[in-house]
């Protein structure tokens, strides 16, 4: 198997202050608690595609390199390029977050190197663990008990997703951050026109931050249009 190196250091916008953690405030307080002393060491957060895993696994590992503490992102839905060596001493790690789990569960090797990396988080509780998936952890096909057992070990949450209104109030927020002003009018259009995931949203949002930057225009609808040829 080709072997590829993990980047440490994810360098994206995904932070915090555009997490728009509204329907998730629970879940934020208690990660929020466990920052500058571990007394929880193991959250499972899972809901549907698009309602904000990924920027909120992104976004605590940015907010530790912030900081200067050591973390880890790691894409599970791009395991095929990585063996599960990858876990291998991640409980030096003050912060390591698993994405999409679902795309490992059932594989031998991962559910036993998955099992060790919580074993050793425990005995040495040096290291707040994250994981993500697109389901409870009590409908997740593992093979291995005691793997099943350990997933519900911690905190276990239900990430919500955002409503239309949210939606466009995150996307305001993210054009703001980036200096740019999204109307009402045209934050609804691409709601309609477009995937309503926030990941699609955000990515058009960044094509029209730069289209618009060049061509030195506002986001208006036609421009919108002409932009993403919707």
């Amino acid at each position: 198997m080709l072997q590829l190196s993990l980047p440490i250091h994810q360098h994206d916008d995904a932070s915090l202050a555009n997490f728009y953690g509204n329907n998730n405030l629970l879940l934020l307080n208690s990660l929020r608690q466990n920052f500058s002393q571990l007394k929880q060491p193991f959250f499972y957060v899972w809901g549907t595609q698009g309602c904000g895993k990924t920027h909120l696994l992104k976004a605590l590992a940015n907010e530790f390199f912030a900081q200067n503490r050591t973390a880890l992102y790691v894409p599970l839905n791009k395991s095929a390029y990585f063996s599960p060596a990858v876990l291998d001493n991640l409980e030096q790690q003050e912060l390591v977050c698993l994405d999409d789990i679902q795309c490992v569960v059932g594989k031998t090797e991962w559910e036993l190197a998955l099992f060790d990396l919580f074993n050793r988080i425990r005995e040495t509780n040096h290291t707040l663990l994250l994981i993500s998936a697109d389901q409870s952890p009590n409908t997740l096909s593992v093979q291995l008990p005691d793997l099943a057992s350990r997933l519900r070990w911690g905190e276990i949450y239900q990430l919500h997703g955002l409503d239309d209104q949210q939606k466009v109030i995150a996307l305001q927020q993210n054009a703001h951050s980036r200096g740019i002003e999204l109307p009402d009018e045209t934050a609804n259009f691409l709601l309609k026109r477009l995937d309503r995931d926030m990941h699609t949203l955000f990515a058009a949002l960044a094509q029209l931050d730069k289209a618009s930057l060049q061509a030195q225009r506002k986001l208006t609808i036609p421009f919108v249009k002409e932009t993403l040829k919707l």
